[in-house]
């Protein structure tokens, strides 16, 4: 017996392990110290010592660029892990219940789902401090609901489709079912979903680090940098085009990195 489940998502583990792989050297080592102010290099052109150039208050450009790629994939990784993870065990599970246990799951997914991101996201962390880990909650407060709900509707036509019902009439445990029926039945989707809607999640946290809100005031974002650099963007343009450029990139290749492929053929699955 077997049966064709949705395919066509690109994923490419080789590209996301290339970008961790980046953002943990970023985190641990930079040509100079981000915020070391040196007002005799300031607004240094691209050289090789400082390949960005310097600011207004000669700091290095690249060394704050790099900072600020760690602590945006740092919370991206955040949110997307729970929005994967809450989201399909959320989903999953209201489609194993019934009633007010199903009904209380699926009213607060949808809850979460009306949230405004961002607006959370900007009280939360207002609450709670800053900080990778909280920022990233923070976004990831609403961002779940949306895949709990879609990890519910795809569990409940998985479970009504007759391969399933025919491994359920022939003794397959849930467990069985689960592993082998309805999570690849999820798994893709979810993950071309998130795909879709990951730049948003690089763009709300350059957001929010704009505002002031990014994981450490202590410490460069590309937001901030946007911020701190527009009043300057006539003068050196430069010290905006590098965040901007870097958040496009970034966006890119998380896009490239999972996504959904529509020419992708179907792939084919047996119980």
């Amino acid at each position: 017996m077997s049966h064709h489940r949705p395919s066509g998502v690109r994923r490419s583990p080789a590209l996301l392990a290339s970008l961790a792989a980046l953002a943990a050297v970023a985190a641990l080592w930079q040509p100079y110290a981000p915020d070391a102010v040196d007002l005799t290099l300031r607004n240094v052109g691209m050289s090789w010592t400082h390949p960005m150039g310097t600011d207004h208050l000669g700091r290095d450009v690249l060394s704050r660029i790099l900072v600020g790629f760690a602590n945006t994939l740092g919370a991206v990784a955040i949110v997307a892990s729970v929005c994967i993870g809450v989201g399909m065990a959320v989903g999953i599970l209201a489609s194993s219940l019934q009633g007010f246990a199903r009904a209380v799951l699926l009213r607060t997914a949808e809850f979460a789902s009306v949230v405004p991101n961002l607006v959370a996201a900007i009280a939360i962390v207002a609450m709670f401090g800053n900080g990778t880990l909280v920022v990233g909650l923070a976004l990831a407060a609403g961002a779940w609901g949306p895949h709990a709900l879609l990890a519910f509707g795809l569990a409940e036509r998985a479970r009504g489709e007759t391969y399933v019902r025919a491994a359920t009439a022939l003794g397959a445990g849930s467990a069985h079912l689960l592993r082998r029926h309805v999570l690849p039945a999820i798994l893709d989707t979810q993950l071309a979903y998130l795909g879709a809607k990951i730049g948003r999640i690089v763009i709300a946290y350059s957001a929010l680090a704009f505002l002031g809100l990014g994981a450490d005031s202590s410490r460069p974002d590309w937001g901030a940098m946007l911020f701190e650099y527009r009043l300057m963007m006539f003068d050196q343009p430069t010290l905006m085009l590098w965040p901007g450029l870097a958040i496009v990139l970034l966006c890119v290749a998380l896009r490239e990195a999972i996504g959904w492929d529509k020419d992708a053929p179907a792939r084919v699955s047996s119980p």
